[in-house]
Formats: C-alpha cells, structure tokens, sequence
C-alpha cells in the first residue's frame, strides 16, 4: 500500500510539470511524458505514447479553460480544425499498431529535434488577433481541416497533443497570436487525444489508471503554466525547452536506432 501510495504521488508530481509545460505553450505534453516513460521507467514505446494520450487529454482540457476565460479560444476555426483531428487521430492509430519500436522512436525523435528548433528561435510577442481572423469561407475551412488532419496523424502516432504542428501553422499562415494559437490548439487536443487513447485501448496499449494518475496532475499544472504564459513573455522559457527536447530527441533517436533489429 505505501509504495502504491509512493507511486500515485510520484505520478502526480510528474503530471503537474508536464502539464505546467502543456499549459504554458499551449502544446500536449507527450513531447515530454512519453520520453520519460520509455527511457526512465522503461515503459514500451506505444504503450507509452498510448498512456501519454490520457495526459493530453486531461492537461489540455484545464489548458483550455484557462486561455477560454482570457478570450484566447477560436471556437469556430476549433471546430473545422478537429473534423480533420479525428481523422488524422484515427488515421494515426490503426498505423501504430504495425509500425516497429524502433521506427517509432526514431520518427519521435525528429519530431522532437525539429520541435526544439523551433522552439529556440522564439517568436516576438504578437498583439491579439482575436478580433482580426477573417470570415471563415471554403478555401479557409479546408485549410483549417488539413491543419487538423496532420494535427491528428502526430498525436496518435507519437503520442503528443499535435499543438507542435498547429500552433507554428495558426500563427504564421492564418495571423493568430501566440495566446490565441496556444489556446485554441489546447481546445481542439482534448477529443483528438481522448480519441487516440480509445483506439488504443483494445490492443492494450492505454494503460487508464496510470494516465489518470498523471492526467489529474497535469490538469493542475496546465491552469498554472497557461496563467504564466498569459502572464509574461515565454521566449526564455521556450530557449530552455528547445534546449531539453533537442537533447532527450537525440537520446530517443539513439536508442531507437539501436534497437531498429529487435523488430
């Protein structure tokens, strides 16, 4: 019993930082749990992309609440974008299910590097486009749904909330804000990642329990670190992440080529 105990704090602790991460730059948080899991406590790969899931889920759900009452949500956009979410999240799952470990985490990993990148070339802070979108129209819908579709395809395939693909295209092929983007890529994560984490159940790779455990951490961490993000500028904060995933991407990169024979 105390070291169940031990373990649920341990997940908690571990799902409130992740969350604080989640909430701050408005993306899901895999980005960090599942190298975590797989290269700490040894989880399997899609097992742990599966479980990282059910954290997403709930971080961005706290996230998303928290940018919603700032007025930072696009709540019309968020919707055409998730069509194209659930498809990619679809998509992505019945995929994970036939590609090897070892190939997944080298994807994973350069999924990582190109995201730390990005993140150590931080963008100036931008006024509030929330009042500036234009109307949707055709042309503008199907943009957002291609935006969702591979929003979707990342989140199921490597376990993260997508907000690494979506935030970088809302801010700089439809105008938005760095707070609108994060917000409104928090809104669209919770059924996409929820969703992944179903399809995933059945061949047993979501473990619920031990999401949950994380998830309700998470939930706490993302009001925290989306209030921050809200708050001041996070350009030192997102040099020192680019930082992190750069390195945790060449470690995950290694050991999947490493492993690349063990099929």
């Amino acid at each position: 019993m105390s070291l169940q105990r031990t373990r649920t704090a341990a997940d908690i602790g571990i799902g409130t930082g992740v969350g604080a991460f989640s909430g701050a730059f408005g993306v899901g948080g895999g980005i960090l749990l599942v190298p975590f899991l797989v290269l700490v406590r040894k989880v399997p790969q899609k097992r742990a992309q599966a479980t990282s899931l059910v954290l997403v889920g709930m971080a961005a759900a706290a996230g998303a609440v928290r940018y919603a009452v700032n007025g930072d949500v696009a709540w019309l956009p968020a919707l055409v974008i998730l069509l194209g979410g659930l498809a990619g999240a679809w998509l992505g799952a019945h995929i994970v299910q036939r590609s090897p470990n070892a190939v997944l985490q080298v994807a994973f990993g350069v999924v990582l590097m190109v995201a730390g990148v990005r993140m150590l070339w931080p963008s100036p802070d931008a006024v509030d486009s929330s009042a500036f979108l234009p109307e949707m129209s055709p042309a503008l819908a199907a943009g957002y749904a291609a935006s969702g579709l591979g929003m979707g395809l990342l989140s199921a395939l490597f376990g993260i909330g997508g907000g690494i693909l979506l935030i970088p295209i809302l801010v700089t092929a439809f105008g938005y804000s760095q707070h609108l983007a994060s917000g409104t890529s928090l809104a669209v994560m919770v059924p996409i990642a929820l969703l992944g984490a179903i399809r995933l159940t059945r061949p047993g790779y979501t473990q619920w329990g031990e999401g949950a455990r994380l998830g309700a951490g998470a939930m706490v961490g993302a009001v925290v670190g989306a209030s921050v993000a809200l708050a001041i500028s996070g350009s030192v904060l997102q040099i020192a992440f680019g930082v992190m995933m750069l390195a945790v991407a060449v470690q995950m990169g290694l050991r999947g080529w490493r492993s690349r024979g063990d099929g």
